[in-house]
């Protein structure tokens, strides 16, 4: 669809004023050039967005499923301009409409602006295009221009976006966004159920659960493609906002109010204190939480759910906190430093599945309280995640029922609203678009 996304504009401007020839008007151009953009976007699609007769010109169930992802696109793409009015000084007079608020840029501007998302110096942008660096310069010049704005800071270690060309691209990859889930919703009305999903995996999530969910998704839908993402929870959950990440599975911790985001508890999971077989403390026979205050530690880093909570369960017992001689949330480094080591560790059960299985390590005999941590997903509201997106959820759903020991959920959907708002849950069906956030 990126070949037909600066054609976009005619398309909203048909849906606006009801025919070719008054879009023709509103935009200056000859109704000629109107249906040609309109037939790029119904080629690029392969659907036909307006049925064409004596009445005039009407959505087909394609378009109104098309023109719904492009209003949500522009309304993206206006309030990036609104934030950037209120923050930076916004652009101003004909830069107020500036193409990029409707995507009506050269691709070749959009691909140098998106570029420059991860960093890349200019003779990396233009290596990845297949351009000269000139042109990735003259294309940067162009952006700024059109909107009025310092989009690029140019230094001697290069360039990189300044504070308005990172508000700007939230904007524009929340509207792109967009346009991929549109995509991928004209694909399944048309009965093909394609396209990428993208899951941000924390380390619960990724061991068992989102493994026997892919299985099963792609065992019914094999054109999907699922990729996952790992990483630290604070940037997962700003891929999620942008629209680069779908939703987040795993141990799920607080996010700011103000966000647009919703989580969904799946179950709460129930942490043990693992050792190897062969560990002094596992021949105990009677071993109590304080016993293990001098036992040497691998424990996530501070600030993590599981850190927090180990760390209230031993505060409510009165103990200090266990010391980490060794930090990481590497399951292969935890799993390493157990087996070879008498380290010990606080985690999931299902973390360390096959090895409990087969002998190598064991839970201690000690119960902690307050070790439950709530298993769940994160997400944009329902009505901006795709239909293979939505399939996967569905199929992580069902694996915690197989799960012995979890504490299920009802599928509530809890949504972060701004303060003062209604606390309502939810209900989470699978069907149908929710409100828009």
């Amino acid at each position: 669809m990126s070949s037909s996304l600066k054609h976009l504009h005619v398309f909203h401007a048909v849906c606006q004023e009801g025919s070719m020839k008054q879009a023709g008007a509103q935009l200056g151009r000859a109704q000629s050039a109107v249906s040609r953009s309109v037939q790029e976007i119904e080629r690029a699609l392969g659907v036909e967005l307006f049925e064409r007769s004596a009445r005039g010109t009407l959505l087909t169930e394609a378009g109104r499923l098309l023109l719904k992802r492009v209003e949500f696109a522009f309304a993206e793409l206006a309030a990036a301009r609104d934030t950037l009015a209120e923050t930076v000084g916004g652009p101003a007079g004909r830069a107020q409409n500036a193409p990029i608020f409707t995507l009506a840029v050269g691709q070749r501007r959009l691909d140098v602006f998106m570029s420059f998302a991860t960093r890349k110096p200019i003779a990396a942008v233009a290596k990845l295009l297949g351009v000269s660096q000139p042109a990735v310069s003259m294309a940067m010049r162009e952006l700024e221009l059109g909107i009025g704005l310092a989009l690029f800071s140019r230094t001697a270690a290069g360039s990189r976006l300044t504070p308005a060309g990172d508000l700007l691209l939230i904007g524009v990859k929340r509207a792109l966004a967009e346009l991929r889930l549109g995509a991928s919703e004209l694909d399944a009305m048309k009965g093909l159920m394609k396209g990428r999903v993208t899951v941000g995996a924390l380390p619960f999530g990724r061991t068992h659960v989102l493994p026997v969910a892919i299985a099963r998704l792609l065992e019914k839908h094999p054109h999907l493609q699922v990729v996952t993402v790992e990483g630290p929870f604070e940037a997962m959950t700003a891929g999620v906002q942008c629209g680069d990440i779908d939703f987040l599975l795993g141990a799920l911790q607080p996010v700011e109010p103000s966000t647009d985001l919703t989580h969904e508890e799946l179950f709460s999971d129930r942490m043990v204190v693992i050792a190897r077989s062969g560990h002094p403390l596992a021949r105990a026979k009677k071993l109590r939480a304080r016993d293990l205050t001098t036992a040497v530690w691998i424990l996530p880093r501070e600030g993590t759910p599981t850190r927090r909570v180990v760390d209230e369960a031993f505060a409510a017992l009165g103990l200090p906190p266990p010391v980490a001689a060794a930090a990481s949330s590497d399951l292969s480094i935890i799993r390493g430093l157990l087996v070879e080591s008498d380290m010990i560790t606080a985690a999931s059960r299902h973390l360390f599945h096959h090895e409990l299985a087969a002998g190598g390590l064991v839970t201690l005999p000690v119960d902690l309280p307050e070790v439950l941590r709530p298993i769940g997903i994160l997400r944009r509201a329902h009505d901006h995640i795709s239909p293979g997106a939505r399939l996967l959820i569905e199929e992580i759903r069902a694996v915690p029922r197989s799960l012995p020991g979890a504490a299920l959920r009802e599928h509530v959907t809890h949504r972060r609203r701004p303060p003062g708002a209604s606390r309502e849950p939810e209900q989470v069906t699978g069907d149908g678009p929710g409100p828009r956030h």
